[in-house]
């Protein structure tokens, strides 16, 4: 291959390689993004492993599997790129965050962008089916909308936007941070190597997963390099019984 892309990719292999403290840093600038405490963090080959408890934050959602509506412009944001992934669930909750609301009011963009119910495989019977109408995009909204009684005076998704907004309580969630793209593949590969981090006999072992919670963040916009990304594949846990 091209000796600039060979270098590239060697780059961005070392810097998915880089410590948890680097991987952190790569969180963009002066977004808000949800508040917790790290209560257990690993060791060795575990260092981009974490146990976080997350404070009660505030979302935008929106389906990822039902189609947009024909006259989409009222509602949804126009995206430079929209051959991206997941472009017109993007375009949807970007339109309502920067202004197309019941209050014409533009807020803030936030940090990261949450996919959830990754898991689901998108084979043909029925139950994977539902399963897979459940997969959702969402964005944290400012945290003067956080809290119960600040959500009630957040502006109202326009009518036909397919936008909802909901309150996400406090949780632990176990989190594997790794840079790079988030394609489907390397998230599938990363959800294996935080399954077996809280499989093994190590300091993650009292914690176990909660089935159908798992989530993808991912911070940067498309257009940040490789090797300056994060992204994280995370589960809810609880403690697990007689630990």
């Amino acid at each position: 291959g091209d000796p600039a892309i060979v270098a590239l990719e060697k780059k961005a292999a070392r810097a998915s390689r880089d410590s948890a403290t680097n991987l952190t840093s790569r969180r963009p600038e002066g977004l808000e993004t949800p508040d917790y405490d790290v209560i257990e963090s690993g060791s060795g080959n575990r260092k981009n492993v974490e146990i976080r408890r997350y404070r009660p934050y505030s979302v935008c959602a929106v389906s990822m599997a039902k189609p947009r509506p024909s006259d989409a412009t009222k509602t949804d944001a126009k995206l430079g790129v929209p051959e991206l992934k997941g472009a017109s669930s993007f375009g949807a909750l970007a339109g309502y965050l920067f202004g197309k609301n019941d209050q014409s009011t533009a807020m803030k963009m936030t940090t990261p962008v949450f996919t959830t119910n990754t898991a689901v495989e998108e084979t043909k019977t029925d139950d994977t089916e539902k399963e897979a109408d459940k997969r959702q995009m969402e964005f944290v909204l400012p945290s003067d909308f956080w809290g119960e009684d600040n959500l009630s005076k957040a502006p109202l998704p326009l009518d036909g936007s397919g936008v909802t907004l909901r309150e996400q309580i406090g949780e632990d969630r176990a989190v594997l941070m790794f840079g790079g793209y988030a394609s489907k593949r390397e998230v599938e590969k990363r959800k294996k190597e935080l399954a077996l981090a809280l499989s093994r006999n190590n300091e993650y072992s009292k914690w176990k997963p909660v089935a159908n919670t798992e989530k993808l963040a991912q911070y940067n916009d498309p257009f940040t390099v490789p090797w300056r990304r994060l992204n994280e594949v995370s589960v809810e846990v609880v403690v697990a019984e007689g630990k």
